[in-house]
């Protein structure tokens, strides 16, 4: 039997078998760095030869889904606007069409033609002319 000397530091870190178990402190957190960074992930054995790695979700992760989450609410607000526009673009039209009619003297609501409000809207209103 032959002993091992170690001067670094121990992570004292317990498998999912329950084997309780020490990792150099400079191998546990580049696992982490990597979790995080969102690289390959080193693996770390137990004793019982049980790999084990980070659980959860990492930073890179995280801030990808932040990010498309970001990306779709944009892309929602874009749709939302160019409908927005497009009705007000309906409603400036038919704005525009209902103020010539009754500046050419037709009734919006029977659609008959006055020779009186023609005449009326061309002198008492002549900048509503369109």
């Amino acid at each position: 039997m032959s002993t091992i000397t170690y001067t670094g530091k121990l992570y004292i870190t317990t498998c999912w078998c329950g084997m309780t178990h020490g990792v150099p402190q400079e191998l546990h957190d580049y696992q982490q760095r990597c979790h995080n960074n969102g690289t390959k992930v080193p693996d770390i054995f137990c004793p019982l030869g049980h790999c084990h790695v980070p659980s959860g979700v990492g930073e890179a992760e995280r801030e990808r889904k932040r990010r498309e989450k970001v990306e779709r609410e944009l892309e929602t607000r874009e749709r939302d606007l160019l409908v927005e526009r497009n009705a007000h673009k309906i409603t400036k039209t038919k704005l525009t069409k209902q103020t010539r009619r009754v500046t050419n003297g037709v009734c919006p609501e029977c659609s008959r033609s006055f020779v009186q409000l023609a005449r009326h809207m061309k002198s008492q209103h002549p900048g509503c002319i369109a």
